[in-house]
């Protein structure tokens, strides 16, 4: 471990049992191996903060557009790169409001016409194949509902293990401490803001001071200002929506150390998808899923489940 990162506090409550990529999870969890991956995304990713974010270009296959988690930034998606097929190029789908001022979409409805249109400037026509990792599933299965309202085709979304139930408990269960320790994760910082801080933020400025060079020190404060503003807005729509119904294969990863059980996710899920549904199981937790193990077995089954849907006979 680095001697001059912030160690995490030894106490704060017990760890929730939410699974939607919280904040809190990332205090929970302590594992200096999910930083360095962090660390290193968003040291790849450069600082950008582009609605489409360009992960990988070229190849011959079809485009995957990555959708970002609570966070609002797709820079975590930079771990697949080696574990899928080049033939496939990957885009990440990033929230407004983090790289300039701007109206924040008041609905789960309004944020998925605006990736809609932002995917379809990419790419004019489908099939559109769709990825996201916990509240990024959430979006991503919004986004499919509009794409398909419109009557494009989604040959492909995959799950990397969200949950579309009891998401109206989130924006009540998150105070300012711990948005701040999920923006300091996502840089590869410990987060260790204690709840009983009384200004989380200025502490948050203090850590990232005591470590410059992993990017967030290059921030005025108004972005991060901003990211907070979008993190709670990306809860609050999530939490106000009413999922419809989708008519296109799924692939559902599914971490085997993140309750419920693998049968129980799935039953959650079938109501709202009309196609067939193929499951993996990863011996990780929800928060670890994008480490270089599961990693390394989400790859080849996404390749090879874009590699089927390019060849299924009702494919435009």
């Amino acid at each position: 471990m680095d001697d001059d990162i912030a160690q995490p506090p030894t106490a704060g409550g017990p760890a929730p049992t939410i699974s939607a990529g919280t904040p809190d999870a990332f205090i929970a969890a302590r594992n200096m191996q999910s930083l360095r991956v962090f660390r290193s995304t968003a040291k790849a990713a450069g600082g950008i903060l582009d609605l489409v974010m360009p992960l990988r270009v070229g190849g011959d296959g079809p485009s995957l557009f990555c959708v970002h988690p609570m966070i609002g930034l797709s820079w975590c998606y930079l771990a697949l790169l080696p574990h899928v097929d080049p033939r496939y190029p990957l885009y990440g789908l990033q929230a407004r409001g983090v790289g300039r001022p701007e109206p924040l979409p008041v609905s789960m409805l309004e944020m998925a016409r605006d990736y809609a249109d932002q995917i379809r400037k990419v790419q004019p026509a489908g099939p559109y194949h769709l990825l996201g990792w916990s509240l990024g599933g959430n979006i991503a299965f919004a986004i499919t509902e509009e794409l398909e309202r419109r009557g494009e085709q989604v040959g492909l979304l995959v799950i990397l293990d969200s949950n579309l139930a009891d998401l109206d408990t989130l924006a009540v269960n998150f105070e300012p401490w711990s948005f701040y320790n999920m923006i300091l994760a996502q840089f590869g910082y410990v987060p260790a803001i204690a709840p009983a801080d009384p200004e989380p933020e200025a502490r948050m400025l203090e850590l990232v001071r005591r470590r410059p060079g992993l990017g967030l020190d290059e921030w005025p404060d108004k972005r991060v200002h901003a990211l907070h503003r979008v993190i709670k807005n990306n809860v609050a729509v999530a939490a106000s929506h009413q999922p419809g119904r989708v008519h296109c294969p799924m692939l559902f990863f599914s971490c085997t150390a993140s309750p419920p059980m693998l049968a129980e996710k799935l039953e959650t899920w079938r109501p709202f998808v009309d196609g067939p549904i193929e499951a993996v199981e990863l011996d990780c937790d929800h928060d670890h899923i994008l480490l270089p193990e599961p990693v390394a077995r989400i790859g080849p089954a996404l390749s090879g489940q874009l590699a089927r849907v390019e060849t299924r006979p009702d494919r435009r």
